[in-house]
């Protein structure tokens, strides 16, 4: 039925309004539809938003939903495997574009930063930036600060033109190939989040600290073990071990 959408083009407007979702906004189990999803949309929210994954419970706790849940905004949650296939082929509804929360092109809402996590100065800001860039040298596209982390570190979000990320999983799956030069992540830090504050810290007394660059590295194979593309977990282990071992001294 879904498959229909990109097959029966004569019937591909009223196939779409058959489709169903569960989204953060309803019950396990239960469904709506896009036009339901669009009625309930705030006035100024300008896309359909979605996120994709292995089950519910798995896309739930993905930290790109943070800023989405902070600001009561509905994403369908996509669980289905054939959802993948369809959902980024409507590329629209009712003239609002579907965006994947994991993707970079999308507009936040500029907020007022809450009490008590206050991000870092700009100056050190990109000094912190300059030194991730530095550490993780070609691992990623980009390093930039983020805006849709409230209470993670850090998070992998895909350019604009990428594959979703769920659909890169199932291609890998498939073995149809491999992550090239064209799909590294962009790497998004909370500046606000106290672990990245501490790094900070660190970079002032000492941009080359080793301490530091693990770190920096330890956070980017949790962000990739979160993505679903973590490849060496001994390596991560291994230096989780070390950095314990120095934090417990």
């Amino acid at each position: 039925f879904k498959s229909g959408v990109n097959m029966d083009f004569e019937n591909r407007d009223r196939l779409i309004e058959l489709l169903r979702f569960e989204t953060t906004m309803t019950e396990k189990d239960k469904v709506t539809s896009l036009k339901s999803y669009v009625s309930r949309m705030p006035e100024d929210q300008k896309e359909i938003y979605y996120l994709s994954g292995e089950s519910r419970e798995i896309v739930e706790k993905n930290p790109n939903l943070e800023y989405f849940k902070k600001n009561n905004l509905e994403v369908l949650l996509l669980t289905d495997p054939m959802d993948i296939f369809v959902l980024p082929s409507i590329n629209e509804y009712d003239k609002k574009p579907l965006k994947s929360i994991e993707k970079a092109d999308l507009d936040f809402k500029k907020e007022t930063i809450e009490d008590g996590k206050e991000a870092l100065s700009e100056n050190l800001s990109k000094t912190l930036i300059d030194v991730f860039k530095e550490t993780l040298g070609d691992k990623v596209a980009d390093v930039i600060e983020s805006k849709r982390l409230v209470d993670s570190p850090a998070t992998l979000v895909s350019g604009a033109d990428a594959l979703d990320p769920q659909m890169e999983r199932l291609m890998k799956m498939m073995n149809q190939g491999q992550a090239g030069p064209g799909q590294k992540k962009i790497f998004e830090i909370n500046l606000s989040h106290p672990l990245v504050k501490n790094l900070g810290k660190m970079v002032i007394a000492d941009d080359k600290d080793p301490f530091l660059r693990n770190c920096i590295s330890q956070l980017y194979d949790n962000a990739l073990l979160i993505d679903g593309n973590l490849e060496s977990p001994v390596d991560m282990v291994k230096r989780m071990t070390e950095i314990m071992e120095k934090a417990t001294k």
